[in-house]
C-alpha cells in the first residue's frame, strides 16, 4: 500500500463513523448490563473486557475494510467522545493517546490485514482503555471521589477505590480485558474470513 492509498479518505471516515456507532451502542448497552445485572466486582473486573469481546467482530471487519492508518486514532476519538458524554471529559484525550499508541504498533504497509499484528495492537487498545479508566484515582484522587458522592454510595465509593485505586487489581483487570479482548479478536477475524470475504465485501 503506497503512501497515497495510505491515506483516509472521506468515504473511509464515513465508513469508520458507522462502525465506531455500532461498537459504542454496544459498549453502552454492556455497561448497562453488568452494572444492573450483576455485582459491582464483576462490572469493575469484566465490562471493559467484555466491551472488547463484543465489539471485536465489527472492528475486525471495519479495519480490513478501511485498512488505513487513522483507524485505531479515529476509534479512539470516537471512544472518548463516548465517555465525554456520560460524564467524563478528562477521558477524551487519555484515548487519544491510546489511539495514537495503537497507530504506532501498526506503522507498516498494509499491516491492518495482518491479523497478528493488529489483534495485538486492539488488545493493546482495551487494556489501555481499562487503565485510563483508574487514571483520576492516582493523579486527582481527592477531587475525583468527590465528585461522586453525589450519585455514588459510600459502599460504592469504596468498592470503586478498591479495585481502581490497587496495582494488583488493575494488573487483574487487564490481564482479563487481553484476554477477552484476544478471544474476541480471533472470532471476529474466523467470522470475516467465513462470512465476510466470501461476499466480497471486505
Amino acid at each position: 500500500m503506497n503512501m497515497i492509498n495510505d491515506k483516509l479518505k472521506m468515504k473511509d471516515v464515513i465508513t469508520l463513523s458507522i462502525f465506531n456507532i455500532a461498537m459504542i451502542v454496544i459498549m453502552l448497552v454492556t455497561k448497562i448490563c453488568t452494572m444492573m445485572l450483576t455485582t459491582p466486582a464483576f462490572d469493575y473486573l469484566f465490562y471493559v473486557g467484555i466491551m472488547g469481546l463484543l465489539c471485536a467482530p465489527i472492528f475486525v471487519v471495519m479495519s480490513n475494510k478501511v485498512a488505513k492508518r487513522g483507524t485505531y486514532l479515529i476509534t479512539g476519538i470516537f471512544g472518548g467522545l463516548f465517555i465525554t458524554v456520560m460524564g467524563s471529559p478528562w477521558f477524551l484525550p487519555v484515548m487519544i493517546v491510546i489511539g495514537i499508541v495503537c497507530e504506532i504498533i501498526m506503522m507498516g504497509e498494509d499491516i491492518y490485514r495482518n491479523p497478528k499484528r493488529n489483534g495485538i495492537a486492539y488488545s493493546v487498545y482495551w487494556a489501555l482503555y481499562a487503565l485510563g479508566s483508574a487514571i483520576p484515582m492516582f493523579f486527582f484522587k481527592e477531587q475525583y471521589l468527590n465528585s461522586l458522592k453525589d450519585s455514588y454510595t459510600e459502599e460504592g465509593i469504596k468498592t470503586l477505590v478498591r479495585f481502581y485505586g490497587s496495582w494488583d487489581m488493575l494488573l487483574l483487570i487487564v490481564v482479563i480485558t487481553i484476554v477477552l479482548s484476544a478471544i474476541g479478536f480471533i472470532v471476529g477475524q474466523k467470522l470475516m474470513k467465513k462470512h465476510i470475504e466470501k461476499a466480497k465485501l471486505v
